[in-house]
């Protein structure tokens, strides 16, 4: 009788045994065959330097996922930069709602760069006058929610904010067809993954109105400190379009202007015209002055920010231009405070000494809206 209970006992400690073994490998099936994390996931989750936003209309476009997943494996091999694409639906296609999801990953991460790919994107306004458009990135570049910024009628109040995230806008002209946009779209991010060993020639170019220089002009002379400068005042037309024909690592214009160009000598009506930018053998271009970070679009004065119409306008000869990689347009030489709040002082002694555009503009003050056109993480070497 006993024997019969040990081997009755045997028998269930068996049975047991044998079914969790079955268990154990029916979960380790189950953890087979279930979704495992991409590489890409796994490094994301270590570490993210750039967001890429792409807006509802590009969102499922295969051929533009490749184009920015060829930008993203260049920048991972040239910095080490690790980037995430997030696409938009189109019920988050509000600035407040997009700048929600940079501050969460900003709060991750603490990233350094988002670019924003779509004119559709919800973008804040910054000002509007006549058929003139001017958007604002302030909301995005600061961080802190609505609370970190000033709005009013007119849109984001100009004042001093400091830069948390660089933000760089990949806006195609709203009413070319789609194909015109899509084909921009791909080719700016080939030409922003291709030859990113881009040396510094030591050679800068600023031209300069009289009638607008008078706080500007010490400014603009402190970059010979950096290297050669060429600084002209009052430029004739001949001189504009001498200076197409040469080499520039850094190329600046400072006038009264809209979207389409810069008025150069008040006297002589002197034009530098946005549509300039693709002569110009220059990798990174500057526009200093009103109005040259936005678009003409078909309403006056209704205190949104309208749709783009067709250019060119500065913003839109990114994709146009052969050389130029990045742009920066704004208020770029602005003075009156106590602090230096102008690109001029804050980025440019870092981006001419090998830092990524994004990397030398982030942690500073600046007024207003310094408005990123193309790639930030331009970058010169050696």
């Amino acid at each position: 009788m006993k024997r019969s209970i040990l081997q009755t006992a045997i028998v269930f400690i068996l049975i047991v045994l044998i079914a969790g073994v079955s268990n154990l490998s029916a979960g380790t099936q189950n953890l087979t065959s279930s979704k495992q994390p991409s590489f890409n996931s796994i490094i994301y989750q270590k570490s993210i330097d750039m967001l890429i936003f792409v807006s509802p209309q590009y969102a499922t476009d295969i051929e533009i996922e490749n184009a920015i997943n060829l930008y993203i494996k260049a920048v991972k091999d040239d910095l080490g930069w690790n980037t995430k694409i997030i696409e938009i639906q189109k019920e988050d296609n509000e600035y407040i709602k997009i700048d929600e999801i940079i501050e969460h990953y900003y709060s991750l991460y603490s990233i350094k760069a988002c670019i924003m790919v779509g004119e559709d994107l919800d973008t804040a306004l910054a000002g509007d006058c006549d058929y003139m458009e001017k958007p604002s990135v302030v909301p995005w570049f600061t961080t802190g929610g609505t609370g970190a910024y000033e709005t009013s009628v007119q849109g984001i109040i100009c004042k001093p904010y400091k830069m948390d995230i660089c933000i760089s806008l990949i806006y195609p002209t709203h009413d070319l067809n789609y194909q015109t946009k899509k084909l921009q779209i791909i080719n700016s991010f080939f030409k922003f993954s291709e030859s990113r060993a881009i040396s510094f020639s030591d050679d800068i170019l600023v031209f300069e109105s009289s009638d607008i220089n008078a706080n500007s002009k010490e400014t603009y002379k402190k970059l010979g400190e950096q290297s050669n400068l060429n600084y002209m005042e009052d430029p004739t037309d001949i001189d504009v379009q001498r200076s197409l024909k040469e080499s520039y690592s850094l190329y600046f214009v400072h006038g009264h202007s809209n979207p389409s160009g810069t008025i150069l000598n008040a006297k002589e009506q002197s034009w530098f015209s946005a549509k300039y930018i693709d002569e110009l053998n220059s990798p990174f271009f500057g526009a200093d002055g009103c109005y040259v970070a936005g678009w003409w679009s078909n309403k006056k004065d209704n205190g949104i920010l309208d749709a783009s119409i067709c250019g060119p306008y500065y913003g839109s000869e990114i994709f146009s231009s052969k050389a130029t990689r990045a742009m920066v347009l704004g208020l770029l030489s602005q003075t009156g405070y106590s602090y230096s709040v102008s690109f001029v002082e804050n980025a440019i002694p870092d981006l001419v000494g090998g830092k990524t555009l994004a990397e030398s503009m982030i942690g500073d003050i600046y007024l207003g809206d310094n408005i990123v056109i193309g790639d930030p993480t331009f970058h010169y070497s050696g």
